[in-house]
């Protein structure tokens, strides 16, 4: 689905140098540097050296719409939260909660973000400042799902600590001291990370949307960086594989869990998929369900289906070209890019949204496909890879566009335009 697939090879090249790199010093890998190669002999002595090393022994106005002539007039005031909900809710701090869903007898962690009622006289007595976010990188998940190897050591792996509120300093993050606190029936939005993603890759989003109300709901996925579980159960008799845990099964327990165990009764369903994590959010849901698609590819559902697809030219791994024919065959109405810019700078409201919207980034400094992405997740990311981004930028391996934000660095920019576009977006279409 996504073009990283079809690279595997050279990015399991990059994974090796990375290894070698983290790895005791190898004069074999100095003495490979030091002559000039071809990629495919680049690939080839890489996995080899790793291997000796590693291995043990043994928004105001909008352009026509693609598919017509028509132009399309917003009206000049936006959807918003009903009076009663708006003003129980304390826009100036939400909680977060480190959940799980049991599948298939696996625990999946849930990142979990939701508003706090204002005068709750909880907050002050069962609710603490968040520190962080506890992020990990696991180079055994990235030697597992790149290259097959089993035998990489748990030293490689590296924590980080995430910084709460870092796309917005006015919003305090709190957590419970003890027990789960009771999730609000409230809209849910699911957010779908990407391939070699985390939970924690949009939380500036996250955040936001849940100081407007929202419940949000981020599942680790079987290929996230994080590596937390091992989506596949061997049976202990037969010693066979018994069951492969996919995206699918982990959104639907965690859509049964939602209901079932934590008891809560959504009031209207979202989800945000960001690369990979776009297919998760067309298959999910039926089609009430609003969609918004992060670098990646737009809904192809019917006309009663709502979704906002935001995409980049500057995007290395997911051609934004490929999108145009599902955009026009689907009747997107493509918005303004620079008066978009220009009322998220000013902090002006946005008006009403057509119910399929596209918003395309085009020039030298667009977004890149981890533009999308929070601060905090991609300098992690870098500063884990920043050894070996300037070897795959000359090898011209592609790296997810993480060579790119190296140089880049506009999380940031790309945050304060996309983040209060996508909650503007889903607050007109679900109702708040």
């Amino acid at each position: 689905m996504v073009p990283f697939y079809s690279h595997r090879a050279t990015a399991a090249a990059v994974l090796a140098v990375a290894l070698a790199l983290i790895a005791p010093a190898s004069s074999a890998l100095v003495s490979f540097f030091d002559q000039p190669h071809p990629r495919s002999s680049f690939i080839a002595k890489s996995l080899l050296v790793v291997g000796s090393v590693i291995q043990p022994s043994s928004v105001n106005a909008f352009v026509s719409d693609a598919s017509s002539s028509k132009s399309y007039s917003p009206s000049s005031s936006a959807a918003s939260m009903s009076r009663d909900d708006s003003s129980n809710i304390d826009k100036t701090t939400v909680v977060y909660q480190p959940l799980s869903v049991s599948v298939s007898g696996v625990d999946v962690p849930v990142a979990a973000w939701h508003p706090t009622a204002l005068k709750d006289s909880t907050t002050a007595t069962t609710l603490q400042p968040l520190d962080s976010y506890k992020h990990r990188i696991s180079v055994q998940k990235i030697g597992k799902k790149l290259a097959g190897w089993n035998f990489i050591p748990s030293f490689a792996n590296r924590n980080f600590s995430l910084k709460p509120g870092a796309q917005n300093y006015n919003l305090r993050v709190v957590t419970p001291t003890q027990q789960q606190q009771q999730l609000p029936s409230s809209p849910v939005v699911i957010l779908s990370h990407g391939y070699l993603g985390s939970r924690f890759d949009l939380y500036p989003l996250a955040e936001a949307l849940a100081s407007e109300g929202f419940l949000v709901l981020s599942p680790e996925y079987p290929e996230s960086l994080a590596d937390s579980f091992d989506a596949t159960i061997i049976d202990p008799s037969s010693g066979e594989i018994q069951t492969i845990i996919d995206r699918d099964m982990i959104t639907n327990q965690l859509l049964l869990t939602l209901k079932q165990t934590w008891k809560v009764t959504p009031t209207s369903f979202g989800i945000v998929g960001h690369s990979l994590g776009c297919g998760t959010a067309e298959r999910s849901g039926d089609d009430s369900w609003i969609r918004v698609c992060l670098a990646g590819f737009p809904s192809s559902r019917g006309k009663g289906s709502k979704c906002l697809f935001v995409g980049s030219t500057n995007d290395g791994a997911v051609s934004v070209n490929r999108a145009l024919s599902v955009l026009s065959d689907n009747n997107y109405v493509s918005l303004e890019e620079d008066r978009i810019r220009t009322m998220m700078a000013e902090g002006r409201q946005l008006p009403t949204l057509p119910p399929k919207a596209s918003l395309i980034f085009t020039g030298a400094d667009a977004p890149n496909h981890i533009s999308f992405l929070s601060e905090e997740t991609n300098d992690a990311m870098v500063d884990f890879l920043s050894p070996l981004l300037p070897v795959a930028r000359s090898l011209k391996i592609p790296v997810l566009d993480f060579d790119k934000y190296q140089l880049s660095r506009d999380s940031r920019a790309c945050g304060d335009v996309v983040v209060p576009l996508v909650v503007g977006y889903l607050k007109q279409t679900m109702n708040m």
